[in-house]
């Protein structure tokens, strides 16, 4: 029985090779199979149960062989449920890494002609410094994921990834692409991600790019729940998601001008100084959430915080002042200007 050991962790490792020596001395604890259900595949799971039914035979291995013969079916019928895709696009992100995305489907398509053409890679500096800095292990937040093309990615590259997309219609698209690539550490979050718990009412809009965060999230109190033209969605705080032993490394926020409400409900988080975050400042849009450039800003102190400016060269040093400079690049005439707060 064969498996790749890179995913679990350096106990369960010792127990597999002490395993392969001598299967009869070795029992799988409670511990053991807490680690080797989040690290192994369905089948794989399988057989260790069966192994371990085999040469320990009694009433708790009978029970694990049960359970974990259950995974087979389950994965299975996760991927009959997901749309069908009749045609796929591979993105070739460099170094021998390839994704495949589903290309059949209105809102994919019109976010692969808006923003990655054929041969154009979608934001190129955001995939390099990801593949710079990724770990196997990493937990990585995506807040505005779309269809996933940044989740993937990040999962690809070894992290496990909550996805979180305000639009309903995107949340099966996301799970079809992260299927299609065989990564199952994507894990769709339907949820408006900002300064509040409770749910909104979001506009059941065309889910373009650009589009959807801005007009419909944060109807707060314009539209009733009974509304026939809404969805009730889920909003929470990234300070409601995770706790103090379980930070993320990093959170991506992506979110059309909303981004200072994100901040706000991540007070414990940035506090912690465990997280990167990596926001695309829209200038242009973050008004109409009633925030400035000041308040997404003030949750990072200049003697724990780096401000930095994702370029295609790298990152590039951004000083407070220029931050916040009327004439600056995340002033209200530039868009979509990816700056990383990241701790000292």
């Amino acid at each position: 029985m064969m498996t790749d050991l890179s995913s679990i962790g350096p106990d369960f490792r010792a127990m597999w090779l002490r395993m392969l020596e001598n299967p009869a001395t070795i029992y799988v604890g409670h511990d053991i199979l807490r680690q080797a259900v989040s690290g192994l595949p369905p089948r794989t799971m399988v057989k260790l149960a069966k192994w371990q039914n085999c040469v320990r035979p009694n009433a708790n291995s009978l029970l694990l062989y049960e359970r974990c013969h259950r995974l087979l079916p389950g994965r299975e019928i996760r991927r009959r449920v997901l749309p069908r895709t009749q045609s796929a696009r591979t993105v070739d992100f460099g170094d021998g890494l390839t994704l495949r995305f589903t290309d059949d489907n209105p809102a994919v398509r019109m976010f692969m002609n808006k923003v990655m053409p054929p041969g154009v890679l979608h934001e190129p500096e955001l995939v390099n410094y990801l593949k710079r800095t990724v770990r196997h292990g990493d937990l990585i937040v995506d807040i505005g994921a779309h269809a996933g093309y940044v989740s993937c990615l990040a999962a690809a590259l070894g992290a496990t990834v909550i996805a979180a997309e305000l639009q309903p219609t995107l949340i099966p698209i996301i799970q079809l692409n992260a299927a299609l690539n065989d990564l199952w550490t994507v894990h769709a979050l339907c949820a408006a991600l900002g300064d509040q718990s409770g749910l909104v009412s979001t506009m059941r809009a065309n889910p373009s790019p650009g589009f959807q965060a801005s007009v419909a999230a944060w109807d707060r109190a314009d539209f009733p729940l009974t509304s026939v033209n809404h969805d009730c969605v889920p909003r929470m705080t990234l300070d409601s998601l995770f706790p103090a032993e379980q930070r993320p490394s990093l959170v991506k926020v992506d979110v059309e001008g909303a981004e200072g409400l994100v901040l706000k409900g991540a007070s414990d988080l940035i506090e912690a100084r465990q997280t990167r975050f990596m926001v695309e400042v829209h200038g242009h849009l973050i008004n109409g959430f009633d925030t400035t450039l000041a308040d997404l800003l003030e949750p990072f102190p200049e003697d724990r915080w780096s401000l930095s400016m994702l370029t295609a060269d790298g990152l590039e040093s951004l000083s407070r002042e220029l931050f916040l400079d009327p004439a600056g690049p995340t002033s209200a005439h530039r868009h979509n200007v990816p700056v990383l707060f990241a701790p000292i």
